[in-house]
């Protein structure tokens, strides 16, 4: 059995320079506690959010 987390964070303002600064450092994090990433989004206008969900193992 499997668990799911999503993580979600506005992105309106941000360059691509510090957008991939927050992606990263958010995929490094969940990466580090076993969270498997299984699907991703930019939503709202202009992708002003962006959306990840991960799943692991349910300990």
């Amino acid at each position: 059995m499997c668990e799911y987390t999503t993580v979600t964070f506005n992105s309106l303002l941000d360059t691509e320079r510090s957008l991939k600064k927050k992606s990263n450092k958010v995929l490094e994090q969940h990466g580090k506690e076993g969270w498997e990433l299984v699907n991703f989004q930019c939503a709202g206008a202009f992708g002003s959010m962006m959306i990840f969900v991960f799943k692991r193992e349910k300990k």
